[in-house]
């Protein structure tokens, strides 16, 4: 009997969120379900996450220079890329993840057999400019199932598609990798260092603590670590504050830290912060549209200090630093996240929608 195949679609496996996500199931599926699975990437970017040896990755053979008209010639190279690939490898069902490619892929299989599921990663509020947006509304309601990450996230996909086939389900906690490292004075961020990410308000939060005895460590690339960097000389905290790049053991960071803050603008489900609380890092982070709200259950495993409302985040993160108890507390609250959202527990739960759903087409 043939196995069942399944094409993951995805722009690349560099270090972010969704990337982890679609390489978790990728792997966990290969080993647990008896089905050969095709990761196709869309893009040639260095590749951050590792791959089960039976996962078969497909990649482009070509790249684009970083100019609009090259782009474009790109995304319409793309449309015939993956439907030449899916069409090859005849799969039984795709699931494609990231906003602003899933219309590419929508549109590029109209008129396939094959069941198309897709799965916006972040923010639901987010506008993706007026072609994608109409885009959406016509090709989203056609996708055989759409995968949101909330509530929120699952209501104003209705709203804005029409599709009736909206499953909501978290994102897997990858294997934790426990260890016995000496706990330290430190604060833990993880993330891009862009705008989403808001690093730049976090140092200032920092500083207005009594922060003598520790160290904040942020972990991240992106286009603003020159800002960040002047922002630390800015407040004179060159002992106090380090830039880290991302690092293939960040457990350790995780073992080692106190406490976890995450100061985001919006999210979509954030794999940083649940990864700290499997840890056991009491949390703290400003209750954005959609994420953190989801998985902060206010003064029980952390807190959830009101969007932009920067003193309170001062008094709280202030609070934590001070306390051990409340540390201790929101520890062993935040450790139940292990159970809510365990790898074996949501992969199945991404399998069996995108595997026993008829289509809508």
């Amino acid at each position: 009997m043939n196995k069942t195949k399944i094409c993951l679609i995805i722009p690349s496996l560099r270090n972010g969120g969704s990337e982890r996500v679609m390489s978790l199931l990728a792997n966990e599926w290969v080993k647990n379900k008896n089905v050969n699975i095709y990761l196709i990437l869309l893009t040639k970017q260095k590749k951050y996450y590792d791959l089960h040896k039976d996962v078969t990755l497909i990649e482009p053979n070509i790249s684009y220079k970083k100019t609009r008209f090259s782009k474009l010639l790109y995304k319409a190279w793309t449309l015939f890329y993956i439907r030449r690939v899916c069409n090859q490898i005849d799969p039984d069902s795709i699931l494609s993840f990231n906003e602003r490619y899933n219309n590419i892929v929508l549109l590029s299989l109209i008129g396939t057999p094959y069941k198309k599921y897709i799965s916006d990663r972040n923010n639901p509020f987010n506008s993706l400019g007026v072609i994608h947006n109409m885009l959406r509304k016509v090709l989203y309601r056609k996708a055989s199932g759409i995968i949101a990450q909330t509530t929120t996230a699952k209501e104003l996909l209705f709203k804005s598609t029409g599709n009736k086939n909206i499953k909501v389900i978290p994102n897997p906690l990858r294997k934790i990798k426990s260890s016995n490292l000496e706990k330290r004075n430190t604060i833990l961020n993880i993330g891009r260092l862009v705008e989403q990410k808001n690093q730049l308000e976090l140092i200032e939060i920092f500083s207005m603590c009594d922060y003598k005895n520790w160290i904040l460590k942020i972990y991240g690339s992106g286009h603003l670590k020159e800002q960040l960097k002047k922002k630390i000389k800015e407040l004179n905290l060159y002992n106090n504050v380090e830039l880290n790049d991302f690092t293939q053991d960040i457990d350790a960071a995780y073992s080692r830290a106190k406490i976890f803050v995450l100061t985001s603008l919006y999210e979509g489900f954030p794999n940083a912060l649940i990864e700290a609380m499997a840890h056991g890092l009491p949390s703290i982070s400003y209750d954005c549209q959609t994420g953190p709200k989801d998985i902060i259950n206010n003064k029980v495993n952390g807190f959830l200090v009101p969007f932009s409302d920067k003193n309170m985040f001062v008094e709280k993160l202030s609070a934590l630093m001070k306390s051990e108890e409340l540390r201790s507390l929101f520890s062993v609250e935040s450790k139940r996240v292990n159970q809510l959202y365990s790898l074996e527990m949501i992969s199945d739960k991404y399998y069996y929608f995108i595997m026993q759903n008829e289509t809508n087409n």
